[in-house]
């Protein structure tokens, strides 16, 4: 088994920073099969935090509105959406610095369709 440099083992903790994903994907040609799988992985993240951000302003929009029920519950989707992100994001971020290749529980399926190679 290869070991990862230190170069990619930084550029792909930096996957699982938000939109700070476009760094690697968009800056390394040739990038190894350790730091593309963490692109994926990071994409997919950033756009799930993208569509959940979207569906909680809807989700404010609406039921939000509601005096006393609506103002809780926008709080607790916003609380839990919030800490499932940075739960992800600090396993990938960690798993990368370790060397270690990861699969993120809820959307591992997602990134292996996205073609970064």
């Amino acid at each position: 088994m290869q070991e990862t440099s230190i170069n990619d083992r930084w550029l792909s903790a930096i996957c699982y920073a938000s939109f700070f994903v476009c760094i690697p994907i968009l800056t390394v040609k040739d990038k190894s099969e350790f730091l593309a799988g963490h692109c994926r992985q990071g994409f997919a993240l950033f756009f799930a935090e993208v569509v959940l951000y979207i569906i909680l302003n809807i989700f404010d929009g609406t039921i939000g509105r509601l005096p006393i029920i609506g103002l809780l519950l926008t709080i607790v989707l916003h609380l839990a959406a919030m800490l499932a992100c940075l739960a992800l994001s600090v396993i990938g971020f960690v798993k990368a610095l370790s060397g270690e290749k990861c699969r993120l529980p809820v959307i591992d399926d997602f990134a292996d369709r996205i073609p970064i190679k």
